[in-house]
């Protein structure tokens, strides 16, 4: 039964798929570490995106122990643990539960393609639409008209800029670009070349673009200001583009928006609805509130701002919520390729302590 429950934590999502969970089973509880080192991300300020995975961890672990016929009791950052414990799940026997969404999570991706230019089913836009309401202090925000669509993919697509002019974010970026196949077999982390949908005569500029050599030569000539049209043209190719935001910036409230995000995403999958992160920007907002954008240069703060200014005219709530998750919903073909997950063995520990830190740092949320 554990390896079933971990299996499902591991679907889910977390910066440039770098998977900073690792498990630990004592025949009593379930517990959950968190390797900081390997999260490690201008994106990821406070943690913020960390705990919103988390929240998809626990949200996938809840399913799949359901459906066996458990009941999880969930400790959330228990005091007087072990160093790295951010969850903790005990398990009791309960009435097998049909939980259709579990059957969603080994599907669930990311899809970076253009989708259709059609709207989606009613039905499925009022279930996507109500789930926040199960979690109080959340909300889901959806625009899908044309002009707005379009507004918020230009700011949405002004991340692309930024991360080729900040040393940090390119690297990180790269750090988890897995160019071929035998490097996503070996390391079984990142995101493969295929999943970011680059056509044959993007991939070598893109891949030349990880030399920040190159990319500060791209920088001074200006051409990282035209990389956002790329990104513009796709977001705005979709269905509808919504915001999970939460009240409130302590780490239980992003845990609390990671749970909405995972169902959300789900239940996406479960319609086949296409469905991707496009949320760099608002996690570089949350930097600029939480620290005021340390590690970003002061034209990238002042950019901030001005975003800043434009999202809260689009979605006025985050004049006061925490911006959780920007992401778009439409109609597509099936992705190029699938972010891969490592093997059971090298993150469940049975009867152990903490597990070993592995080296790679990662990002924000989106595989």
């Amino acid at each position: 039964m554990i390896s079933a429950v971990v299996e499902a934590g591991l679907q889910a999502p977390s910066g440039d798929n770098c998977q900073p969970w690792r498990f630990g089973w004592d025949e009593t509880c379930l517990r959950v570490f968190f390797l900081a080192d390997r999260a490690e991300s201008v994106y990821d300020v406070r943690s913020t995106a960390s705990w919103v995975s988390l929240g998809a961890v626990i949200t996938n672990m809840t399913l799949a122990s359901a459906q066996l016929g458990f009941k999880p009791i969930v400790d959330l950052f228990p005091p007087g643990e072990m160093p790295g414990v951010v969850a903790r799940m005990r398990f009791e026997t309960g009435p097998g539960a049909a939980e259709p969404l579990a059957h969603a999570i080994p599907a669930r991706c990311v899809n970076r393609r253009p989708y259709r230019a059609e709207p989606l089913p009613v039905r499925i836009r009022e279930e996507l639409q109500s789930l926040p309401a199960f979690f109080p202090g959340t909300r889901l925000s959806w625009i899908d008209t044309e002009p707005a669509k379009g507004r918020v993919a230009a700011l949405a697509a002004r991340n692309d800029q930024i991360l080729f002019e900040n040393r940090a974010l390119h690297d990180g970026l790269y750090r988890w670009i897995r160019w071929t196949p035998l490097e996503v077999e070996r390391r079984r982390d990142g995101m493969p070349a295929e999943t970011l949908e680059l056509a044959a005569f993007e991939r070598p500029g893109i891949r030349l673009l990880g030399s920040w050599r190159w990319a500060r030569v791209a920088s001074g000539l200006g051409l990282t200001r035209l990389l956002p049209y790329r990104a513009r043209a796709i977001y705005r190719r979709s269905a509808a583009i919504a915001l999970l935001s939460v009240q409130g910036d302590q780490r239980e409230d992003f845990v609390r928006g990671g749970q909405v995000l995972e169902r959300l995403w789900l239940t996406a999958t479960r319609h086949d609805v296409a469905f991707q992160p496009i949320t760099g920007t608002t996690f570089l907002l949350l930097r600029r509130r939480l620290v005021g954008g340390e590690g970003l240069n002061a034209r990238h703060r002042r950019l901030l701002d001005r975003l800043d200014g434009e999202l809260k005219q689009v979605f006025p709530e985050c004049a006061t919520d925490s911006p959780i998750m920007l992401f778009r919903l439409g109609l597509a073909s099936p992705p190029s390729g699938r972010a891969p997950r490592l093997p059971l063995e090298r993150v469940l520990d049975v009867a152990s302590t903490a597990p070993a830190r592995p080296p790679h740092p990662g990002g924000g949320i989106s595989e």
